[in-house]
């Protein structure tokens, strides 16, 4: 069994709401809280195959999704990234990694 890209969009953005404060500078916050509810978007992307050099361990591309946080312009272009999370699908090892 595995999430559904619905489950994971909700618990890759739970986890940035979570951590956000502790990684993202004030300025980021500040942009965040003001854009987000009318330019905000998360966006499920291919897993990128360089994760290991990111975060030093490797990973099963197919044990993981990738989620981009950020505020994108009217034509639906991400303009800005504040993080990508990596998010385990299987619900039984749940396992993140984010890059700020």
């Amino acid at each position: 069994m595995t999430l559904t890209d619905e489950q994971i969009l909700d618990s890759a953005y739970a986890i940035f709401l979570e951590m956000a404060g502790e990684n993202l500078n004030e300025q980021q916050i500040a942009l965040f809280n003001a854009q987000f509810a009318e330019h905000g978007s998360l966006q499920l992307m291919d897993t990128a195959e360089n994760w290991d050099e990111e975060i030093g361990v490797l990973i099963d591309p197919e044990a993981f999704a990738e989620v981009w946080i950020g505020l994108e312009d009217a034509n639906g272009a991400l303009t800005h990234v504040f993080a990508k999370v990596l998010v385990s699908t299987n619900p039984d090892a749940p396992d993140f990694h984010i890059v700020w």
